[in-house]
């Protein structure tokens, strides 16, 4: 039986000359990034098609440089180190679908963490075309984060980071899709405190657990427009930025982010290329579908 472990999925945000073909260009031939005394490179990558969908799968290393090893060497009774260049550390294998601006990875323990695959993933391309800019952002799993805010008493800060999406948006958020796109901005920075004891005026619990209960065939449509903070939470949480919430529960201050409860599904650790790109797309599908997003 093949040993399972547990992917998550990531949205790809692109600025400046960054297109969905560089990024591919990058999977397939990437220049190494050093951090920590650490390497980090994609090997193994393959473009494929699939259903007239195109595809990347390979894997994110992790490996030492420098490394060493000790050896034993029994007729002697004695051991000795040995010089091991480029010693792999660690392993994730990936997906990337072009169309979808979708990730989906394995996450090692205490190796390569979610976090540690995002920001890695973001730097290698980085490195590789000079000049652009490029960011993963974890998709929120709506109904344990709904759940999280569900048990506040107020919310005291919203702050969010905010990217441009492309290709799909929420109606939910689409007035400040619309307001960053005319505004020709690729980024939002936002940040609302309260000015007293008193919490923000805002319903943003009740706006996540809408959104994260829409039936498939009636999409939650606001009767007013979302408010700037609210929006961006919820754009932050379909994949395309991060957000934090300060909030009050049972007397005690907690801190609650869009990347605490991250939608993940179970699959091979050394997966077939098709089969795992099938489930990613399928799972990428379900969650266009359930929040109704549009292109």
């Amino acid at each position: 039986m093949a040993r399972q472990g547990t992917y998550y999925l990531a949205r790809v945000s692109k600025m400046g000359a960054l297109t969905p073909e560089l990024i591919v260009q990058a999977l397939l031939s990437p220049s190494p990034v050093v951090m920590f005394g650490n390497a980090w490179s994609f090997v193994d990558a393959k473009e494929y098609e699939t259903g007239g969908t195109k595809y990347v799968v390979g894997r994110l290393v992790k490996y030492r440089p420098d490394a060493e090893v000790i050896v034993v060497d029994p007729a002697r009774r004695t051991d000795f180190v040995q010089q091991e260049p480029n010693l792999r550390i660690a392993s994730s294998p990936f997906v990337y679908i072009p169309s979808l601006a979708g990730v989906a990875f394995l996450r090692v323990a205490g190796q390569i963490e979610e976090w540690h695959f995002t920001e890695r993933f973001a730097r290698i391309i980085e490195e590789t075309h000079l000049l652009v800019e490029c960011e993963l952002n974890l998709i929120a799993d709506l109904k344990s984060f709904s759940a999280k805010l569900s048990n506040l008493s107020g919310i005291y800060r919203i702050a969010t980071k905010i990217r441009l999406p492309n290709p799909c948006f929420s109606p939910i958020w689409k007035s400040l899709r619309d307001y960053i796109k005319m505004r020709r901005s690729g980024q939002m920075v936002l940040r609302e405190d309260s000015k007293s004891t008193e919490p923000l005026n805002t319903n943003l619990p009740q706006l996540v657990a809408r959104a994260a209960a829409q039936p498939e065939n009636e999409p939650f449509v606001p009767n007013e427009e979302v408010p700037i903070g609210d929006a961006a939470v919820l754009m932050a949480a379909d994949g395309y930025g991060t957000g934090h919430i300060k909030g009050v529960r049972d007397g005690v201050v907690v801190m609650i982010r869009t990347t605490d409860t991250n939608r993940n599904f179970s699959f091979d650790k050394d997966p077939i290329a098709e089969e795992l790109f099938v489930i990613t797309f399928e799972i990428f599908e379900n969650i266009r579908n359930e929040r109704h997003l549009e292109h």
